[in-house]
């Protein structure tokens, strides 16, 4: 089999490292979609999951339905809002 040029392998390496970039940047925005919390009293400080999927799973006085399934805690997505 034939030697592959310094052109051939640069490439290759050109191409590697934009695909790096890319698929790091979409796993960055993935990860920073989630929304912050809320600012309302009631998500000061952040109340446990449990309470969280009462409000955001039956739907009740207004609030968004939660649209993933349950995790054991909704800071590790949503950050909290910090106490001023």
């Amino acid at each position: 089999m034939a030697k592959k040029s310094d052109g051939t392998r640069n490439f290759y390496r050109f191409v590697a490292v934009i695909g790096v970039v890319v698929i790091g940047s979409l796993g960055y925005s993935f990860i920073s979609a989630a929304p912050g919390l809320n600012t309302a009293p009631y998500h000061k400080p952040a109340p446990p999951a449990s309470k969280c999927m009462e409000c955001h799973m039956s739907g009740e006085d207004k609030t968004p339905i939660m649209p993933h399934r349950p995790m054991g805690t909704c800071t590790g997505c949503h950050k909290p809002y910090k106490m001023d």
